[in-house]
C-alpha cells in the first residue's frame, strides 16, 4: 500500500469537518464545538504554515458552500496558492460544492462550480455531506485515484519489468544451452 496524504481546504462553515467525519465514520455531525473538532495541520504543529501543509499533501479537496458566495470566491486564490507552492497547475484536486440540500438558499449555481473547476483544471462534485456518505466517499476515492495516477510513473511498471526479467532469463538460458562443454 502506498500512503496518500490529502488536505481539505476551504472557508469557514463550508463543511470541512463534517466531510472528514462523514468519510471516516459514515455519520453526519450537525452541530459541533469548533474547539473540539478534528485535528488540523495547524493544531498538530502550531508552527506549521499553510505552505508547509500544502507541501505535505499529495491531493486536495477544496470545499465551498453553495449557500455562501464568499466561500466560492475564496476557492480560486486557494487553488492558485496550491499551484504556486506545488510548482504545478496539475496538483490532484477535487472541487466540492457542499450543501446541495439547501437549494432555497443557493447563491452559487452548479454551472458556476463546473466552470470554475474547468478553469482551475480540477474535478468537480456537487453534494450534500449531510445527506449521503456515498457521495463523500466517491469524491475522496476520485481524489485518491487522481493522486495515484499522478504517482504511477514513479512506481515500477510491473508488466514491463516482468517482461524484461523474462527476456533476460531466456537469453541466459539460450546462451547456456548453446555453449559447448
Amino acid at each position: 500500500m502506498v500512503p496518500v496524504k490529502l488536505l481539505v481546504m476551504g472557508s469557514q462553515d463550508t463543511g470541512k469537518t463534517a466531510l472528514c467525519v462523514r468519510f471516516v465514520t459514515g455519520r453526519f455531525i450537525g452541530d459541533y464545538d469548533r474547539k473540539k473538532g478534528p485535528m488540523t495541520c495547524h493544531q498538530e504543529c502550531p508552527q506549521a504554515s499553510v505552505e508547509s501543509c500544502i507541501r505535505w499533501a499529495d491531493g486536495f479537496l477544496l470545499l465551498y458552500s453553495i449557500t455562501q458566495r464568499v466561500s466560492f470566491l475564496e476557492v480560486e486564490p486557494i487553488k492558485k496558492l496550491i499551484d504556486h507552492i506545488k510548482q504545478s497547475p496539475a496538483a490532484p484536486t477535487v472541487l466540492i460544492a457542499n450543501k446541495a440540500d439547501l437549494e432555497t438558499g443557493r447563491e452559487v449555481t452548479t454551472e458556476e462550480g463546473q466552470n470554475l473547476a474547468k478553469d482551475l483544471r480540477c474535478s468537480f462534485k456537487e453534494l450534500s455531506v449531510s445527506e449521503t456518505a456515498v457521495a463523500v466517499e466517491a469524491a475522496v476515492v476520485q481524489l485518491i485515484s487522481l493522486v495515484m495516477a499522478q504517482q504511477r510513473p514513479l512506481l515500477p511498471d510491473r508488466p514491463s519489468y516482468m517482461v524484461t526479467v523474462r527476456h533476460a532469463l531466456t537469453r541466459k538460458l539460450i546462451r547456456s544451452k548453446t555453449m559447448q562443454w
